[in-house]
């Protein structure tokens, strides 16, 4: 069967434009979709290619929609009666209708369009609810989510990469021992972009992976997201007793109510106060620095006098003669 390298290798139809590195790692994320009757939404087409190239990849594919909003995606036409072309913007809704008109659910989406932060937290949030479970949510690009231009920075907490980390916490949020939900974790970002969230949704999100400049998120069940039971097996415990008779119990959920760094004002004020403290530390070395510098000038000054003196001395002493 041709890798998905394969199969760019050979294209000679519209122009598709992947790094190297997404598609290697597409191979091993996609794999078990190939032979599925799946279908597939592409936020950001440019040339068109890629749905070609899905197409081939995507033997059973049942529907390929690419959305862009530049208004000359209107120009692309395919032969594949399996491949549509939405042009809009999918923020809004009146292109997410048309979008749904072809398929009201996905099994992929990739999200290669603008690159903005807003637009990237919109899109999870408006297409998370609709894929299948099985299904994978990917965003590309996320390199631009350090940079100004994008709405993003490093620092940024507001950033697609920071919201995507936010999702690894809601992975885990079996394990927080607090009464606070999963849609009031991202109230930021709700906020922030004017988007909801459902708790059922988010309770479907089992994992969260990066790569350079990619962050992939699969929806399974919410009774697979959990750990379920604990499992032992063997009898010998030579090391450590007491874990066989664990077998088959369930998760015990902790309390962390007292936990002051499980709760949002106090963990909010102790990173100002790790803000302020650096802040400190800095001013101080300010000080130590404009000490060293007055004391620089002052020796400055001196060795000057100094110097005057002696050669005042050094005439005197010659003109005495």
């Amino acid at each position: 069967m041709n890798t998905l390298q394969d199969l760019y290798n050979r294209h000679n139809g519209k122009v598709s434009d992947k790094w190297s590195l997404y598609i290697s790692e597409y191979d091993r994320l996609l794999a078990d979709y190939r032979n599925r009757p799946i279908s597939l939404l592409e936020i950001g087409i440019q040339n068109g290619g890629s749905l070609e190239i899905w197409a081939e990849y995507f033997h059973q594919v049942t529907s390929l929609i690419g959305c862009d909003i530049n208004p000359d995606c209107n120009q692309l036409i395919y032969k594949n009666p399996k491949i549509s072309v939405v042009v809009g913007d999918s923020s809004r809704q009146e292109t997410l209708n048309q979008i749904f008109g072809i398929s009201k659910n996905f099994d992929i989406v990739i999200d290669d369009g603008s690159h903005r932060s807003k637009d990237i937290v919109h899109a999870f949030a408006s297409l998370f609810p609709s894929i299948n479970l099985g299904g994978i949510f990917i965003a590309e690009d996320l390199h631009c989510s350090y940079w100004e231009e994008f709405e993003g920075g490093l620092y940024d907490r507001n950033s697609s990469i920071s919201f995507f980390k936010s999702l690894a916490d809601i992975v885990n949020y079996q394990h927080w021992g607090v009464s606070q939900s999963r849609t009031q974790f991202l109230k930021q970002f709700c906020s922030k972009y004017s988007i909801e969230f459902d708790e059922h949704n988010l309770s479907q999100i089992h994992s969260v992976e990066f790569i350079n400049s990619i962050c992939v998120v699969r929806k399974k069940s919410s009774s697979e997201c959990e750990l379920g039971q604990r499992f032992i097996a063997g009898q010998e415990e030579i090391v450590v007793q007491g874990h066989a008779k664990a077998h088959l119990t369930g998760y015990e959920i902790r309390n962390e109510t007292s936990n002051p760094l499980s709760q949002e004002a106090i963990a909010d004020a102790s990173y100002v106060d790790t803000l302020l403290k650096e802040l400190q530390v800095k001013t101080d070395k300010i000080h130590q620095l404009d000490d060293e510098i007055q004391h620089l000038k002052q020796t400055i000054r001196k060795n000057r006098v100094s110097k005057v003196i002696k050669q005042v001395f050094k005439k005197s002493f010659s003109d005495s003669k």
